[in-house]
């Protein structure tokens, strides 16, 4: 059984998904940027450290609470809400 992941695909974007080659196939095709846009090889996605899923937040757009990213990720494995687009500091 694959663990999905939480991977940055820019310095704003973050994307939850189980490998980084479906990641970025999946975030290109979701925000609908051209595939050559993106040079993957200059800046890769990065997959986040446990210590990054402790100190980034999430804030849920419903109830505005804050939670970890670790915490999101869990909630997302129990709603089976992946792939999905994680987290924006764009918004």
């Amino acid at each position: 059984m694959k663990t999905p992941k939480v991977y940055q695909m820019n310095e704003c974007d973050w994307w939850c998904d189980y490998s980084i080659e479906e990641a970025k196939k999946n975030y290109v095709k979701f925000v609908g940027v051209d595939p050559e846009t993106q040079d993957w090889e200059k800046e890769p996605p990065e997959e986040l450290t446990e210590e990054a899923l402790n100190k980034h937040k999430y804030t849920d757009e419903d109830t505005h609470k804050k939670r970890t990213f670790k915490e999101e990720l869990g909630k997302r494995i129990i709603e089976n809400d992946v792939p999905s687009f994680f987290a924006s500091t764009e918004y």
